[in-house]
């Protein structure tokens, strides 16, 4: 009985020095009662650190001191020894701005939150939604990072596999959907380059030696996958909505996939338009695969890696058509008949 009490009343104490510490944290050594403490961290400036594998929480916070980011390393040691983190910092580069305490850079370094701005990009998303969710995160502002983005520079895609995308081409479906932080003082450029990185490590090499013998171009297969990214709700219709694809194209058959037609009549009030008109259509554009054969001359949507992997590897099904059940599923089939068939039974439960 003694041993659980002495056991819990450790645990108490533990938890109020952390708690303490925390809370001293949040002031700079030289508080005194009835002045407004000052920021941990210099008014004005953003200051960048770099935290490296094997770093120590003491060396750490000794870096964090000379670059006068926090004004007592013992506190910074202390607070990730009482909360069990002073082996579980994570390396990055990272930016602090004005006015954090020594608990939330502690945190930003714990979590590998390099700066605050933090934007979750989700598979699917065209280049225009790209932008205005950076630019909701004040990352980035619209016009230099869209002027990037269509108009890439040569030193923008320089060593990256976008650089072997067709002249003329903007960097549409080659901006990897993933969660990123970007630095305080980034450029566009700067988170453009980011997400190229990041669509170059998810291609593994077996993925790029299987788009290497598949017959197509990268560029081929990432605009595949955008079609995919935008027709499939369930995971496992990736490899046949690429069948379909890859049996059309080899047909010479006309591709027909509405998202293409989406994306060529699309506009901020509606990137992806739902009710599409007989007008829309007939809209001339090399995007909409209704009048224009072939593949679309890019990608319309940012694939994630499953899309890009369906679209290196189709199912081995003679599929040519699939109509929208209304449930998230498709009905393939082979024949026209086949699909008019499908087109009557589900017809109605698209409306």
């Amino acid at each position: 009985m003694r041993a659980g009490v002495t056991i819990a009343m450790c645990a108490v104490l533990f938890a109020a020095i952390a708690a303490a510490t925390v809370a001293l944290s949040k002031t700079p050594d030289s508080y005194e009662p009835g002045r407004r403490p000052t920021p941990t961290i210099g008014a004005t400036d953003n200051t960048s650190v770099t935290v490296v594998a094997g770093d120590t929480a003491g060396s750490i916070g000794r870096r964090l001191v000379a670059n006068h980011v926090i004004d007592s390393h013992y506190r910074f040691e202390m607070l990730a020894l009482l909360l069990g983190w002073e082996s579980r910092l994570e390396p990055g580069a990272y930016s602090f701005e004005a006015g954090l305490t020594t608990y939330e850079i502690l945190r930003r370094i714990h979590f590998g939150e390099t700066s605050p701005w933090r934007v979750v990009l989700p598979e699917g998303l065209r280049l225009e939604q790209v932008t205005e969710r950076l630019v909701e995160s004040e990352v980035v502002d619209a016009t230099s990072f869209l002027t990037a983005a269509r108009t890439p520079s040569s030193d923008l895609v320089a060593r990256t596999l976008a650089a072997s995308r067709p002249s003329g081409t903007s960097l549409e479906g080659y901006l990897f959907p993933s969660a990123y932080t970007f630095p305080l003082d980034g450029t566009a450029e700067d988170a453009l380059r980011q997400m190229l990185r990041r669509f170059d490590d998810a291609l593994t090499q077996d993925l790029r030696d299987r788009i290497a013998e598949s017959g197509r171009t990268l560029h081929e297969i990432v605009t595949i996958a955008s079609i995919i990214e935008r027709e499939v709700v369930e995971d496992f219709e990736r490899v046949l909505v690429s069948a379909v694809i890859w049996n059309r194209l080899a047909a010479g058959m006309p591709l027909q996939f509405d998202s293409t037609v989406q994306y060529a009549v699309g506009e901020p009030a509606e990137w992806w338009k739902q009710e599409l008109t007989g007008a829309d259509l007939a809209t001339q554009s090399p995007f909409n695969t209704y009048v224009s054969s072939g593949l679309p001359p890019s990608p319309i949507a940012s694939p994630g890696l499953d899309s890009i992997s369906a679209a290196a590897n189709p199912a081995a099904v003679p599929y040519l058509f699939l109509f929208a059940r209304g449930d998230g599923t498709h009905a393939f089939a082979v024949t026209f008949e086949e699909h008019q068939a499908n087109v009557e039974r589900y017809r109605g439960a698209n409306r």
